[in-house]
């Protein structure tokens, strides 16, 4: 969410310079913990009434978990960006075997959903996400799909002198909840030929128990490098060494990390789960998130030949070119106008 809020103050700056916004932080500081961490974020909407007497044309939460906060502000129309509903979509019955939603989550994403509802405007990162919003919710007419730009500030990192790509290394990002499927990326690494797929990196925070028990009960231990908690500098550089990111997600709302490789001229293959198909568009293989054979079968291929990987990475690249913050920017502003106006009638 820092990143989001980032690269959407960095896109009104340069290119909607008729939009003047200000970044209010509400959340709980990291510091926070426990109890505490939990009674600051009940205190949240009311710490929201009190910014209303800044009297703005419009209100932004950037994170539909945070959704809640729209009880109360006040004086000017609510706009929402929903990135996911995984908790929704888990105790719908969405994912078989996920972990179980616990009361105080259900109890905060029933309060999302009456702010989903009765929000001026919803942003949905991806038609995946709106239509998930529109099912649970009943909000289709009144969602707008602006995707988000690969972040300059990542791309920015990529430059001077860059690193060679490292044959058969094989990289992934996720953090530990159940939908980034990490256990299926070190499977998937097991099955590899041992002479093309030499290393699997991991970037995220540290593995979850189990995960390096996994990779020891695979034979793969030697083989996995864990990178944690890496900063732009460390991922633009992953993204220059790797030959392939792979990305079995069971869902993503948006899926970043393929876009950003993509940016990098680094070959995909994910899987066809939520929003990834959009964001790879024709670029990249998308298989079924257990298909183990076919994600084995498309990586060995690109790091086998050359060429395919050279014409994926081209491809790539243009693709990425399309998600940019100029027109992140405008479609932004176009929405904010909507709903000032929709308000106004």
């Amino acid at each position: 969410m820092r990143a989001y809020a980032d690269l959407l103050m960095q896109a009104m700056t340069w290119y909607a310079p008729e939009v003047e916004a200000r970044l209010l932080e509400l959340d709980p500081h990291p510091s926070v913990r426990g109890w505490r961490q939990r009674a600051d974020t009940l205190m949240l909407p009311w710490r929201a009434r009190r910014l209303s007497t800044s009297k703005p044309d419009l209100w932004h939460i950037l994170d539909g978990s945070r959704a809640y906060l729209a009880e109360g502000l006040r004086g000017a129309p609510v706009v929402i960006t929903a990135h996911d509903i995984i908790p929704v979509l888990q105790q719908r019955g969405r994912f078989p075997g996920a972990p179980t939603v616990g009361r105080a989550a259900r109890w905060l994403w029933r309060r999302n959903g009456r702010a989903m509802r009765t929000a001026a405007l919803l942003i949905c990162v991806s038609e995946c996400t709106r239509r998930d919003v529109n099912d649970a919710f009943g909000r289709a007419g009144a969602a707008r799909v602006v995707p988000s730009p690969v972040r300059p500030a990542l791309v920015a990192c990529g430059g001077g002198e860059l690193p060679a790509r490292e044959p058969g290394l094989v990289l992934h990002l996720g953090n530990n909840g159940f939908y980034k499927n990490r256990t299926q990326v070190l499977r998937i690494f097991a099955a590899l030929d041992r002479s093309q797929a030499r290393r699997l990196v991991m970037i995220g925070p540290a593995p979850a128990s189990g995960l390096r028990e996994l990779a020891n009960a695979l034979g793969i231990e030697a083989w996995v490098q864990w990178v944690e908690d890496a900063e732009d500098v460390q991922v633009a550089n992953w993204y220059h060494r790797a030959s392939v990111l792979v990305f079995p997600s069971l869902y993503e709302g948006y899926g970043w990390p393929v876009l950003e490789a993509m940016a990098f001229g680094l070959p995909v293959v994910c899987s066809n789960a939520g929003s990834l198909p959009e964001v790879a568009g024709e670029v990249a293989p998308c298989l079924a998130p257990d298909d183990l054979a076919g994600f084995v079968r498309e990586i060995e291929w690109l790091l086998r030949d050359p060429a395919v990987a050279q014409a994926r990475s081209e491809a790539g690249r243009r693709w990425a070119e399309r998600f940019g913050l100029e027109r992140f920017a405008r479609d932004m502003s176009a929405a904010y106008r909507a709903a000032c106006d929709g308000v106004k009638r």
